[in-house]
């Protein structure tokens, strides 16, 4: 569904992405975990050209794209296909809970008010939320507030859905809940990829694991191939070191 083929990414000097492949069956749930800086968040943002590549293609069922000569239309095609659950939320203050999920629908995909509405109530309830649906923002906690987002993303139907270390802004008490949600979205059988530093839980809910190491992919493989017997002496250093803390 989703194919990576050699993404290269630099800021100013600094080499982020070094020519990374990666590719994503459909109903895929991949998590990637790596040291920070390594360019994972990175990695995210190209697919949907949030990031801009200098070099590298993506495809995209059958979009194909090549970043040195970007076409708009490809662009928007696959950002109508994916959506992003980000680390600071993204919500609108000035808006409600409701009309947070509602905003894509009538923005972007031209929904009625009324079709938008009730496509936002079924998502707000599938994350624990229809109570708090008339609130706003400064009034919910950092739980209530990613699961908004997950509402949200969930409400435009994705193909592909992209969470970007969606726990990383969490006091540790609130991050249970949102990860109950998100392992209830990646076993619905939507095409997932997860960056994260949650290990036990990417390796509960992943059917891939990518390490990513120096701006490229090191190792991938099944979490057990990961997580049990890890054949890369720098995955084994990390998982250690995640281990320890």
């Amino acid at each position: 569904m989703l194919e990576l083929d050699n993404i290269k990414l630099s800021y100013g000097s600094s080499q982020i992405l070094n020519g990374v492949n990666l590719s994503v069956k459909r109903g895929d749930v991949v998590s990637i975990i790596g040291p920070s800086g390594t360019g994972k968040t990175t990695l995210l943002r190209c697919i949907n050209y949030l990031a801009k590549p200098s070099s590298g293609n993506i495809t995209f069922d059958q979009i194909r794209m090549d970043y040195q000569s970007v076409n708009k239309a490809a662009v928007q095609a696959i950002r109508l296909r994916t959506a992003m659950v980000f680390q600071q939320f993204n919500v609108f203050k000035n808006m409600t809970v409701i009309q947070n999920v509602m905003d894509p629908l009538m923005v972007v995909q031209r929904k009625s008010e009324d079709e938008a509405r009730k496509i936002a109530l079924e998502e707000l309830d599938r994350v624990g939320l229809s109570a708090k649906r008339d609130h706003y923002p400064s009034q919910l906690s950092g739980g209530q507030l990613q699961r908004t987002g997950i509402a949200r993303a969930l409400a435009v139907r994705p193909d592909v859905i992209l969470f970007d270390e969606p726990t990383s802004s969490l006091d540790p008490e609130l991050v249970g809940e949102v990860l109950k949600v998100i392992k209830d979205v990646t076993s619905s059988g939507i095409t997932s990829l997860l960056v994260t530093h949650e290990m036990q839980f990417a390796k509960s809910v992943s059917s891939r694991i990518v390490f990513m190491d120096k701006g490229v992919v090191a190792s991938e493989g099944s979490p057990a191939d990961i997580f049990d017997t890890p054949s890369n002496p720098r995955l084994a250093q990390f998982l250690n070191s995640e281990h320890s803390l």
